[in-house]
């Protein structure tokens, strides 16, 4: 019961959060963005089986707007296609049409990120489609 229960919050957090990203709204700005810009290299702590696995996430300002993408390991960097501030928390989104989208397992899928700053570090939280599973990790700044 608990795990149906899952598969159906996690979809419905992803599309929640995804739709509040790419919502019609102002874009995130490169003040709004500052604490978040630069290259941070996260050592994931969770599930067990990503433990001790690194992503890179890269933010910067493209001429006036921001861009971001996530890297997995050695695999090509994902482009992220939506972009939310809210509050200290800075939502990434990362949809089917990107131009490198997500995948697991060879499928492609729609991701969810959020990274909160803490100290000199960011911590991040990560869903993916038809996935049971937040994955974690906390990042330095390089």
């Amino acid at each position: 019961m608990a795990t149906c229960r899952r598969r159906l919050l996690t979809p419905a957090a992803l599309l929640l959060v995804a739709s509040i990203a790419n919502a019609q709204g102002p874009a995130v700005t490169p003040t709004q963005a500052a604490p978040f810009i630069g290259t941070w290299v996260f050592t994931m702590t969770e599930p067990s089986h990503f433990k001790g696995s690194q992503q890179t996430v890269r933010i910067w300002n493209q001429d006036g707007k921001v861009a971001a993408s996530v890297q997995v390991g050695k695999f090509p960097a994902n482009t992220v296609t939506g972009m939310y501030r809210d509050s200290d928390m800075l939502v990434l989104t990362i949809g089917l049409d990107a131009q490198s989208p997500m995948r697991e397992n060879g499928v492609t899928l729609r991701a969810v990120i959020m990274l909160t700053p803490v100290g000199g570090e960011m911590r991040m939280a990560q869903m993916l489609d038809e996935s049971e599973t937040v994955k974690r990790g906390t990042g330095k700044k390089q």
